[in-house]
């Protein structure tokens, strides 16, 4: 009842403590865009009324007789499967094919861990500004611990990760350590590394073993090791020294991984 009213609005005496007329949310919305979010979590019987409001372009408040027109552009967003939904009797099959005009989907931030650290930033900012507080950044090794972990919680659960940064970091750079903290909670061990992209990896392996070939777990193997060496060195800017420890390798066997990796022209950008 109260979406309803929140939604449709009402007249005076609808309910109990209705003592005035109230404008609802789609009448605001005249001539610009109403945003449903989260539609999946909506009841069957505000759907229906969803629906004939799409249909007959307008609506009646909440206790009252008067059919109001509406002009109103509809966007909605929702986290769940609304095509399960549809064969478990949650979600009406006519709104779904009424709202699902153009669809944008939005995959979930561990498919696209590019995404990640611009997020980061971005929520860094704005905490900083409603704190009043300085904004002390990421390092480079935050921002990859940042890229590594799956993210279950997505946007949100990064938002809340970087506002427990930024009130712990205490105007320090934000690092490795302070995102462990701030994703794995007080029970976080230093070293600990957190949960690895394992979906992203059985994907690539799924499509290397689907085209098969001769010695193929080295390959993939040795795929991997390059990968994360070359990205040590980035963030060290080539310090050999520095990436050694990164990795927690001597410097020699970095060296002669680098070899094997024909990383030693190509990533190493200083001598040390």
């Amino acid at each position: 009842a109260l979406l309803e009213s929140e939604l449709f609005g009402y007249v005076r005496g609808a309910f109990t403590g209705a003592t005035h007329r109230r404008i609802g949310k789609i009448e605001q919305a005249m001539g610009g865009t109403l945003f449903l979010d989260e539609i999946g979590d909506m009841p069957l019987s505000i759907q229906a009324k969803i629906l004939r409001m799409l249909q007959e372009k307008s609506i009646e408040r909440l206790g009252g007789r008067q059919t109001i027109p509406v002009d109103v552009r509809i966007i909605a967003a929702t986290n769940r499967n609304l095509e399960a939904a549809i064969e478990e009797g949650r979600f009406r099959e006519d709104l779904y094919y009424r709202l699902n005009v153009v669809t944008l989907n939005l995959p979930p931030l561990r498919e696209r861990p590019g995404d990640t650290a611009l997020l980061a930033e971005f929520f860094l900012n704005r905490f900083s500004r409603e704190m009043a507080v300085p904004n002390p950044g990421l390092t480079a090794e935050g921002a990859l611990m940042l890229s590594s972990h799956s993210w279950p919680g997505n946007v949100r659960e990064l938002a809340n990760a970087m506002e427990k940064c930024l009130i712990f970091s205490r105007g320090r750079a934000i690092g490795p350590e302070d995102v462990a903290h701030s994703v794995i909670g007080p029970d976080y061990k230093s070293g600990q590394p957190l949960e690895a992209p394992d979906e992203a990896i059985r994907k690539w392996a799924r499509q290397a073993l689907a085209v098969g070939g001769d010695n193929l777990l080295n390959e993939l193997t040795d795929h991997v090791a390059g990968l994360i060496i070359s990205e040590a060195l980035t963030m060290t800017g080539g310090n050999r020294t520095r990436a050694s420890e990164l990795l927690g390798l001597s410097r020699p066997t970095l060296l002669a991984k680098m070899e094997k990796h024909n990383l030693r022209t190509e990533t190493s950008v200083r001598v040390d």
